[in-house]
């Protein structure tokens, strides 16, 4: 009887034992197991938490294509296989046969032919594919096709010249394409079928394109983010984004664009950031940005050739947060250059323009600022009238590279810098801004004026990190108290 219950116990144990081998599978917790050097040489491999990664770098493809048949037939998964500035010209078929592969990376190894079979037998478990800075010339489509759960394709820093129809075909989980510093300058009409249902990302950046490919672009409905910057695109239209309706974000820097005309955004309704930094705008239309209205936050303006706030076009984005017009030629700012968008914006680049004065109430509708940039202009005077309306919300502030005179109303520099709530900002506490006592020739820290020796009526802002105004500083001259306000002299000090 004794005997019975021994086996019935070891046998149960045994159960609990294959059950949790087989759950432990099923999980991917299965220990992995690095071959031994000398078989996959000179390929190195460690163990990574979700299986190996094996490294093959500066060899050739006799030697990656025995390293690979010395995996074949093991229950190993490799989740990162990296050959990287190899003598790689082809990559034959079925050269990964038998092999369990997540991610793979083909970088810098001159890799010009991808044969039809080569990828076909993993693409049941590959979701990267990174083939970057080779020589490819076109996309090796018969060798994607069964890539069926692939989720990333990178084909950056090759030689395409351009997208045939149906050149991602069979790619229809790809949620990321990205083809930057290629030579494309033609998209077909139907390249881009197959990738309707998921793709979210395509950059389409440094290539020859000059216009927008929007027919190839119109079927991506599910696009959210698309980037064309450093193409030769010099101009945009009305309709060119039309089919976009989910995009997010959208990239057109440094192209050459010289204008931005009427509702050409109309059907990106949805669009959160909009970069067109790096072109040679300098005409802006007050219905550029129709549409926008209720999405828009993120938008650069930098290096291009305006020359004014364009307040008209600006109006309608209530939700702004983000505006960046550093390096134009702006000269002047209006008084209402920010009346009727300004309450959202938290961050404004003025950097780089040849703004010369701020005067009256330019700032005053900036109600929710944190950073403003005016470095590098021409600024002689900040008075603290200018300044008044943002100092309870500016966190950041940058005035240096200006010719500032050293005069009585830099004192709010000082102080707001003193009442910053947050006391651990290190850029703003160690960034040095100057102004020059013409007097002496001779440059002042903001923070450490002479406002004795410039016979300043010194104010008190002790009360400002609590909302207060500031107040002038009463001083006892020969035991009498002085009204409200009165001169330091030198001698007095």
């Amino acid at each position: 009887m004794a005997r019975v219950q021994l086996m019935v116990r070891w046998t149960w144990a045994s159960v609990l034992a294959i059950v949790a081998g087989l759950c432990a599978l099923a999980m991917g917790e299965v220990q992995q197991q690095c071959p031994p050097r000398g078989d996959i040489a000179p390929c190195t491999c460690t163990v990574k938490k979700n299986g190996l990664d094996i490294l093959c770098e500066f060899t050739d493809q006799q030697r990656i294509s025995e390293a690979m048949g010395a995996l074949k037939g093991k229950p190993l998964v490799i989740f990162y296989l990296k050959l990287r500035h190899n003598n790689l010209k082809k990559l034959p078929g079925f050269v990964f046969l038998g092999l369990d592969i997540r991610h793979l990376t083909i970088h810098n190894s001159s890799l010009s032919v991808v044969e039809e079979a080569s990828l076909s037998s993993i693409g049941k478990m590959l979701t990267q594919l990174d083939v970057s800075q080779n020589s490819l010339n076109q996309v090796p489509s018969p060798a994607f096709k069964n890539l069926h759960h692939l989720l990333i394709l990178n084909m950056n820093h090759n030689k395409v010249n351009s997208l045939h129809a149906k050149a991602f075909q069979g790619l229809d989980t790809l949620e990321i394409l990205t083809l930057y510093e290629n030579k494309i300058n033609n998209i077909d009409p139907e390249a881009f079928i197959g990738l309707e249902k998921k793709l979210k990302r395509l950059n389409l950046g440094g290539n020859g394109l000059t216009t927008v490919p929007q027919k190839s672009l119109a079927m991506l409905e599910t696009l959210k983010k698309l980037e064309m910057q450093e193409n030769r695109i010099s101009e945009i239209h009305e309709g060119d984004f039309e089919g976009l309706r989910n995009l997010d974000s959208l990239g057109l820097a440094h192209n050459k664009l010289r204008t931005v005309p009427a509702k050409v955004f109309t059907h990106i309704t949805l669009l959160n950031s909009l970069e067109l930094e790096g072109n040679n705008i300098d005409t802006i239309d007050p219905e550029a940005f129709a549409g926008l209205e209720e999405n828009l936050q993120y938008l650069r303006l930098g290096d291009n050739n305006i020359h004014t706030i364009p307040t008209e076009a600006l109006k309608r984005l209530h939700r702004l947060r983000h505006l960046d017009l550093r390096a134009n030629n702006i000269s002047y700012i209006a008084e209402d250059a920010f009346v009727g968008f300004g309450d959202s914006i938290t961050f404004l680049n003025l950097q780089k323009n040849d703004i010369r004065s701020l005067s009256g109430l330019v700032f005053e509708n900036l109600n929710s600022l944190e950073t403003l940039n005016l470095q590098n202009n021409k600024l002689l005077h900040i008075s603290e009238d200018v300044m008044e309306p943002v100092l309870d919300t500016l966190r950041v502030v940058d005035v240096t590279d200006n010719p500032l005179l050293c005069d009585c109303e830099l004192q709010w520099y000082k102080n707001w810098l003193r009442n910053l709530k947050d006391k651990d900002d290190e850029m703003m506490q160690k960034k040095r801004t100057v102004c020059t006592m013409s007097q002496e020739h001779r440059e002042y820290s903001l923070t450490s004026l002479p406002l004795d020796r410039m016979q300043c009526v010194i104010k008190s802002y002790d009360d400002i990190s609590a909302g207060g105004a500031p107040t002038t500083m009463a001083v006892s001259l020969n035991g009498l108290v002085a009204s409200t306000t009165c001169i330091l002299i030198a001698r007095y000090v």
